[in-house]
């Protein structure tokens, strides 16, 4: 386990390294080119990238670099000579603007006839912004997600049941270290995503990835409650109880906050991310750990009935 661990180190080292020095070499950002919950107008020609986080920038001025809007809001009037990639994002190119690069956009994107685009244009024109002010939406959502999670986990469940309980019955020890080790892959997961975003399979097996893994999560929060209950049908009920539960704790926060209220819904979505990245940290370590559950000798320390 060791060495996996240090390999897990040099690999996760490695992978965020290599884009830092290639952007290091290729960009120069500087902290007035950063926009982060704020509102921001930039009328003077400047260098370097723009970079828009949970923002609103007005952009009325030649940009000698790229546009990156993240979750927030920017009107482009002017010059790109770099890219415009909006994830999540809503985006408003006006006037006779030109972008020198490509424009890629996962959300909401507005431009006028006479905008030119010389590179090459990937748009995915959806409303992040209006679902996210749609409290209706996301619980509707959630609720959808956690019955086909419920479904996948029963079957999962009905046909890997002796691993699933091996699985169950060691997640009392090795916390931390299930936690550290899947945390790296996770994240090592995330950062070979942004890169592979575009490419339809990619967010797809991360989605399998996180509902596989919070089905192994759900049975962690059932082994609390009922963990001297050593029946073999017991996994079903830890896991179907753990379940709820972590439904409980994404639905009910969508139900009391006030609709439309972005700031309490960034801060719900912030916590709902940790909840997740949680969850598939101490999932994937399970996994590892276990061998998806092929130590049976833990099947040994049952309690005899």
């Amino acid at each position: 386990m060791n060495k996996i661990i240090k390999v897990m180190l040099i690999s996760l080292m490695f992978i965020l390294f290599v884009p830092c020095a290639v952007s290091a070499t290729r960009n120069d950002l500087a902290t007035s080119n950063l926009v982060i919950l704020e509102d921001k107008k930039i009328d003077e020609k400047i260098s370097g990238d723009v970079t828009v986080v949970f923002g609103t920038a007005d952009i009325q001025t030649d940009i000698d670099g790229s546009i990156i809007v993240i979750f927030g809001k920017t009107t482009i009037n002017g010059n790109v000579s770099g890219d415009v990639v909006s994830a999540f994002g809503e985006v408003y190119i006006q006037g006779d603007s030109q972008v020198e690069g490509n424009l890629v956009s996962v959300g909401s994107l507005e431009k006028a006839d006479g905008v030119s685009i010389k590179g090459t244009k990937l748009i995915i024109d959806v409303d992040f912004i209006s679902l996210f002010k749609s409290n209706g939406i996301l619980i509707n959502t959630l609720i959808i997600w956690s019955l086909i999670t419920l479904i996948v986990g029963l079957i999962l469940i009905s046909i890997f049941t002796v691993r699933y309980r091996v699985m169950s019955y060691s997640m009392e020890s090795g916390v931390p270290r299930r936690m550290l080790l899947g945390g790296l892959v996770v994240i090592s997961f995330t950062i070979v995503l942004a890169f592979l975003i575009f490419l339809i399979i990619a967010p797809v097996l991360y989605i399998l990835l996180v509902m596989f893994t919070e089905i192994i999560g759900s049975i962690y929060f059932g082994t609390i409650i009922f963990k001297n209950n050593y029946e073999r049908s017991a996994i079903y009920l830890e896991f179907f109880v753990g379940h709820i539960i972590i439904s409980i704790l994404k639905i009910v926060p969508l139900i009391i906050l006030p609709a439309g209220s972005y700031m309490a819904l960034m801060i719900y979505g912030i916590c709902l991310i940790v909840l997740e990245l949680s969850m598939a940290s101490f999932g994937i370590g399970t996994i590892i750990d276990t061998g998806f559950g092929k130590n049976t000798e833990l099947i040994k320390k049952e309690r005899p009935q």
